[in-house]
């Protein structure tokens, strides 16, 4: 029996599971709502996520919003005001494996390795081991407005701590969790998990304070067209919308493909303002669109492909208009990115903001245009498709979309995902649909996907399938679009 519906959660069960949240770790103590609501309201803007992207977009400009953490307070600090020198005035808060699983023992041991050895025993910052008072010092540290990204586990008292810390932004995106960093967890267990978050962010406006939710969608673990992504990203921004936050930012998974990117950029906030607005979530503001690399895709392991990776990222992102570019690390192919590294990235990725966007191109053609019809097509069956098995209910709909297949991706690593089905790029390198599974994509769309994959084994004498949708996953870390066959 499903038990979490899309309905807002009352504000006495919201505090009764706040208890347990905070009892997680003795930091939890150091929450206090009313005073963080104070703190808060004492910032100025350009700490506020929202406001930092809104002032982007009517501004017609572009900023990097990178990934990074280091286990040290004072370490972290020179961390984030490397990175805002550098031009970054949007900041993650990325937190290390052990906080990641609970394990706040675990994490302390590896703080006081870190101080006596004075290199990292931890790949992240632990907010929830530093509490409240010292993750501030970080938060004042620069100008930025921060958001701190971490695991299902670990996802409600790290937001209780870094709200109350000053940061303004978190995921509430349970859709990556279940498909991508859960093997375990049910798709309800990470929607409930999602809700609490979002029940907090709209707490908190309901105070006067915005924080912004970012929506990640299902990530493509492989190659795979963007539908499923987009369609899981509105659903999440319906269901935190229920829960009372008032700002989301869509984060479009740019694969490489130029008019695919540019088609998911536009047509991803127009498709999430409209389901907004449909389902009577007209005060949320969606402040701008994030183009972001795919996480998941195997990155380059040399810098001159590293540089090309990112900056293709920002190209297109410009292009795109997005407002916020997330590119990786340069050196993340080969471990925990260094400050360094971090900073010659961000430079990069600035100058590809800073001269092409402030171009103003208004970029299209006939190849774009149709890529926007097909992923609206494609995102609007499969959404109408869930609020039917759901009979209204997003969230019910969602649940029994994944058991039936109609939300589905390859290669997912939860183990109550379906795996039906399969995509591969065309030969233009665009990702197409090789298997459908039980997708409710409309046949006239699966035609035109059939006959792409057809040219390319037309063109390649081979069968597109699992063993070339290998090929193409690897490609990019290799400098192509377009997989070859193995030798």
């Amino acid at each position: 029996m499903i038990k979490v519906k899309q309905k807002k959660m009352d504000e006495e069960q919201f505090f009764e599971r706040r208890k347990a949240v905070l009892s997680l770790w003795h930091t939890g103590k150091e929450v206090d709502l009313e005073e963080a609501v104070a703190y808060q309201k004492s910032m100025p803007e350009n700490k506020n996520f929202c406001k930092v992207i809104q002032k982007l977009k009517k501004e017609g400009k572009s900023v990097v919003f990178p990934r990074a953490g280091t286990p040290l307070v004072e370490d972290e600090i020179e961390l984030v005001r490397a990175l805002y020198d550098a031009g970054v005035p949007l900041l993650p808060c990325t937190t290390d494996s052990y906080t990641r699983h609970l394990q706040f023992e675990k994490v302390e041991q590896a703080l006081e390795e870190s101080i006596k050895s004075g290199r990292p025993k931890l790949n992240g910052f632990p907010i929830i081991n530093h509490g409240v008072k010292n993750t501030r010092r970080v938060v004042e540290s620069c100008g930025a407005a921060f958001n701190p990204r971490t695991s299902r586990l670990s996802n409600s008292l790290v937001g209780e701590i870094a709200f109350a810390s000053g940061m303004t932004a978190q995921p509430c995106s349970f859709f990556p969790w279940f498909g991508s960093y859960d093997k375990t967890a049910t798709l309800e267990e990470c929607i409930d998990t999602a809700q609490y978050l979002a029940r907090l962010m709209g707490w908190y406006a309901e105070q006067g304070v915005i924080l912004t939710s970012d929506l990640h969608g299902w990530l493509p673990n492989g190659v795979f067209p963007i539908s499923i992504n987009v369609a899981t990203m509105i659903i999440e921004g319906l269901v935190v919308a229920e829960q009372g936050v008032k700002s989301v930012l869509p984060l479009v998974e740019c694969q490489g493909h130029l008019a695919q990117d540019i088609a998911a950029i536009r047509v991803t906030p127009q498709l999430l303002r409209r389901y907004l607005d449909r389902f009577g979530y007209q005060d949320v503001i969606i402040p701008g669109t994030a183009a972001q690399q795919v996480p998941l895709y195997a990155f380059p392991r040399d810098l001159g492909g590293a540089f090309g990776y990112v900056t293709y990222t920002c190209f297109v992102g410009a292009l795109g208009k997005a407002e916020v570019v997330s590119p990786r690390s340069i050196d993340e192919g080969i471990g925990v990115p260094t400050k360094e590294a971090h900073v010659d990235t961000y430079r990069a990725a600035n100058w590809i903001l800073n001269v092409v966007r402030t171009q103003n191109i208004e970029f299209d053609n006939e190849e774009i245009q149709t890529e926007s019809k097909i992923l609206e097509a494609e995102v609007t069956a499969i959404l109408e498709a869930v609020l039917n098995l759901g009979g209204g209910d997003i969230v019910v709909g969602a649940i029994k979309a994944v058991d039936a297949g109609v939300l589905d991706s390859p290669f997912p690593l939860n183990i109550h995902a379906r795996d039906q089905v399969l995509g591969v790029r065309d030969s233009q390198g665009a990702c197409r649909y090789v298997e459908f599974g039980n997708l409710p994509i409309p046949e006239e769309i699966k035609d035109f996907h059939r006959e792409k994959v057809t040219a390319r084994e037309k063109a390649e004498g081979r069968k597109m399938d699992y063993y070339v949708a290998i090929d193409d996953f690897w490609a990019i870390s290799k400098g192509a679009l377009v997989g070859t066959p193995r030798q």
